[in-house]
């Protein structure tokens, strides 16, 4: 859960504030170009800007594809309410100072609070192309880029050709979301959009006849003018039938995070150990403590799940569990409890085996991986995992080692564990997996599709595969890992944000962070049986119950197990479990409960050399989920403003 929150924050820093100290809006675009027969466009653009805040400058940038046509690039202060591009007056023009820098013309500019229109004149060098039958303009003045991170209301593009050559003879094409019908005249046309919208293409063709451009050499044409024609007009045809198909996807997409958060409530329901309208209490004292421990915690590895295994094998008579003094290493240190738990290997293989005592395969595991010693005297005390104490060395390979080989049969055990349980049916972690699986799919399907939609480069879409593949075939190789996932849904969170579409975005915001919710929350197994379930049940009322007190109607081999089922089942890694009412005295458990800490968090608190005291290890929380080891603006829509 603290690796979600994690996420979660790294998510919500990452989507842009609503709040700026400063911003601006672009309420009109107005540009307006002249060709010259030797094929280069003069053009004047005006800008009108409402500013909220001071701001020092204004910005022009153009698409890389331009930027090196850009010759005699000069701003202007209009002061006039009403400027309209090509009919304005010197004297209403004040020059502005202007400076270039990494393909951005910096207009400088004291003021705020206000609305402001600034002329750009340019000549853009060589924009058409004429061949031997007719003449090419194509211009891209807002593209996906930072050129174009503002939305541009009100957009208008007029082009005036060199000479009068018919409206039949004047073919245009406006590749913009929101673009009109161009209008078109005898010696040029105009185009026009309500909106451009931030990190989309605003582009325009024009074809007209080449004989007007007479101060230009002609070559010979690669296609003829009709299939010219044809080629754009399907172009067009194409990228408006994929941007009509958005809403479509949108409406698909929180459909898919409605299912998500169906989901995140029957998982919920699932893994909930909170209340239950099932169970008995009695059920709980008359199964295996292991099986108890692994349903209620629904097959997550924790640190407290190889007790239950020893508690198992006690059951069985097995092993003795009894309190005995603290390591000698531990007494008299502040806060380490005086006494713990030890656990002493009643019989040998060979008593067990004429006793008949079949131990299965992950039991046999467990007394080979705890039990050291030689016959007749190997026992398991709780302080054999422990670190150093305050006077020994804290840190050390040996030492590291010694806890990283615990962790390691641990997790061993566990797995062997989990899959005895999957295959008696108690457990599934088959779709827990297919879950996790479709969750990662759905977004990186939508994603992708949303690319394609968007008009996103091709490329762009093979590298955002090949990145979520890797994370997610790292995240495969290894479940235990929580790295790979955070990576792969920063890169979902990332892909998504490269489309343009506003409501799209969004609703594959929402996506990803309903989807996170639900990854993270689904467990490694839910339960497969009615009886795994009706058992889970019943330990969230034996939970009701320890907190009432133990139930005086047990004989003395139920309060023995009461107890032990106490323990384990308790939710707290530090504290013990608070029982109200008397104990039984005769219980060889009983100091166990009297303790001011869990003896096991004092265990774990140990490593990585600290000291044992109140703040623990950084150990503690790395073991809680399986880890490893540790110690330890510019503005711009293509004329922006600072």
């Amino acid at each position: 859960m603290k690796k979600l929150t994690v996420f979660m924050l790294l998510l919500l820093f990452m989507v842009p504030s609503a709040v700026s100290a400063k911003s601006f809006s672009v309420d009109r675009v107005q540009i307006q170009g002249w060709v010259q027969p030797n094929g280069d466009v003069l053009v004047n653009e005006v800008f009108t800007y409402t500013l909220d805040g001071t701001f020092e400058s204004i910005k022009r940038s153009f698409p890389e594809q331009h930027a090196k046509q850009i010759r005699g690039f000069n701003s202007f202060i209009i002061n006039h309410p009403q400027p309209i591009v090509g009919e304005l007056e010197e004297s209403v023009l004040t020059r502005a100072v202007d400076t270039y820098k990494e393909g951005k013309f910096t207009t400088t500019y004291n003021s705020g609070d206000e609305t402001v229109s600034i002329l750009y004149t340019y000549t853009l060098e060589n924009a058409v192309l004429s061949y031997d039958t007719y003449s090419d303009l194509t211009i891209e003045y807002f593209d996906r880029s930072a050129n174009h991170d503002q939305d541009l209301k009100n957009v208008t593009i007029t082009y005036v050709l060199p000479g009068a050559v018919g409206m039949n003879s004047i073919h245009g094409f406006l590749s913009d979301r929101q673009g009109q019908k161009p209008s078109v005249y005898r010696d040029g046309i105009s185009f026009h959009t309500p909106n451009s919208a931030a990190y989309t293409n605003t582009r325009t063709r024009v074809f007209f006849p080449s004989d007007i451009m007479t101060k230009q050499q002609k070559i010979s044409a690669p296609i003829s003018f009709a299939q010219a024609l044809q080629q754009e007009q399907d172009r067009n045809d194409q990228m408006n039938a994929r941007i009509s198909k958005l809403p479509i996807l949108t409406h698909w997409v929180e459909i898919g995070s409605v299912l998500f958060l169906l989901l995140m409530g029957i998982i919920f329901l699932l893994k909930q150990r909170l209340f239950s309208l099932v169970g008995n209490t009695d059920l709980v004292l008359q199964t295996d403590p292991t099986y108890l421990t692994l349903v209620d915690q629904n097959g997550k590895f924790n640190r407290k799940n190889f007790l239950s295994g020893l508690f198992s094998l006690e059951e069985k008579g097995i092993v003795k569990a009894e309190m005995t003094q603290a390591a000698s290493r531990f007494q008299g240190v502040v806060d380490a409890p005086q006494t713990t738990l030890v656990f002493r290997l009643l019989q040998s293989n060979e008593q067990m085996n004429k006793s008949k005592k079949v131990l299965l395969s992950h039991e046999q595991y467990l007394v080979t991986w705890l039990f050291k010693g030689r016959i007749g005297h190997r026992r398991f005390h709780l302080h054999d995992l422990a670190g150093p104490g305050e006077k020994a060395k804290r840190t050390g390979y040996v030492n590291v080692r010694k806890q990283a080989e615990f962790h390691k049969n641990h997790l061993h055990w566990h797995k062997d564990v989990v899959q005895l349980m999957t295959e008696a049916n108690a457990l599934s972690t088959v779709i827990p997996k297919v879950l996790k699986t479709v969750i990662i799919v759905c977004i990186w399907l939508a994603t992708l599709i949303g690319f394609y939609l968007d008009d996103l480069n091709a490329w762009g879409m093979v590298f955002f595969t090949l990145v979520i593949a890797l994370f997610f075939y790292i995240h495969q190789k290894d479940l235990m890992k929580k790295w790979p996932t955070i990576a792969l849904f920063i890169a979902l969170f990332f892909g998504s944000a490269q489309i343009s579409d506003a409501e799209l975005d969004l609703a594959l915001l929402f996506m990803i962070i309903t989807g996170a919710i639900l990854f993270y929350l689904t467990p490694v197994a839910i339960p497969r049986s009615i009886t795994a379930f009706y058992t889970k049940m019943s330990i969230a009322k034996f939970r009701r119950q320890v907190r009432r007190g133990m139930p005086a109607y047990l004989q003395p081999d139920e309060q023995e197990r009461w107890l032990v089922r106490a323990y384990i089942l308790n939710k707290s890694k530090k504290r013990l479990p608070a029982i109200k009412g008397a104990l039984p005295e005769t219980s060889p458990l009983l100091p166990l409960f009297a303790l001011p800490v869990d003896p096991l968090h004092f265990s774990y608190s140990t490593w990585a050399g600290k000291a044992a005291g109140k703040g623990g290890s950084s150990y503690t929380s790395s073991f809680d989920g399986g880890g490893g080891y540790s110690d330890g603006g510019d503005g711009g829509g293509g004329a922006g403003a600072d």
